[in-house]
């Protein structure tokens, strides 16, 4: 009857708690490629923006367009962080399940003891019967009854305390890393750095209000100022 009563109670569990919440897939996707136009930042004092063209990009898309070696392999270890959280989490999860039915088991069997096994280990003493007075029974427990009823109210206190305390470390929601440029990496100077570089790549020119034609262009002929005749 007991495991009937624990098997039903580990279902009724089992349907109120879910998966794990999946890590978060903003930032950790396929890398911005860019979209073959000059990447410039543009910084002041109170703030800074970064432009592709005359379309307006974060810091996160200037670096991975730009191939940002350092951005990269941050970004992967943030990712098999999180990758390492989803998977404790469903360790956490089951371990939970079992410690809830090992809690409702200890409660069932310390009850059991304390209502059954406890009392029917005491000793019974009869008193005859004599005159004006009935026959009587007393029990008496022994270092066997104290025993049994004291492991029993264990069995119940950790199996009451057992549960909450699985339901609150394996159902918890895992402190996945939500993903933006680190502080050392989101700087107009470092985006810089890694941008001009790529606009060089791509033929792109050094200056957001120039074209690659016009920086090519050979400058205007020196005029020849012809001399006088006869003159020094």
């Amino acid at each position: 009857m007991g495991t009937s009563y624990t098997t039903l109670a580990l279902i009724a569990l089992a349907g109120c708690f879910h998966a794990p919440p999946l890590p978060p897939t903003a930032g950790y996707g396929a890398p911005y490629r860019g979209t073959g136009e000059g990447i410039y930042v543009k910084d002041s004092r109170t703030d800074w923006d970064i432009h592709e063209g005359r379309n307006q990009i974060s810091s996160e898309q200037a670096l991975e367009a730009a191939g940002d070696e350092e951005y990269e392999a941050r970004r992967q270890i943030a990712k098999a962080h999180n990758a390492r959280l989803l998977r404790e989490a469903k360790q956490h999860k089951r371990r939970a399940y079992y410690m809830i039915g090992a809690s409702s088991a200890a409660i069932v069997l310390g009850f059991i003891a304390l209502s059954v096994v406890a009392p029917a280990l005491q000793s019974e003493t009869s008193m005859a019967a004599g005159p004006g007075m009935p026959e009587r029974r007393t029990y008496e427990s022994g270092f066997p009854t104290t025993l049994v009823a004291s492991l029993g109210g264990t069995a119940m206190i950790a199996g009451i305390a057992g549960i909450p305390y699985a339901i609150y470390g394996g159902f918890k929601k895992p402190p996945y890393h939500v993903w933006r440029t680190p502080d050392p990496l989101n700087r107009p100077a470092y985006v810089r750095q890694q941008t001009e570089p790529y606009n060089e790549r791509i033929g792109a020119p050094a200056l957001p209000d120039a074209t690659p034609a016009q920086l090519k262009l050979p400058g205007p002929p020196a005029r020849h100022i012809p001399r006088p005749r006869g003159g020094r």
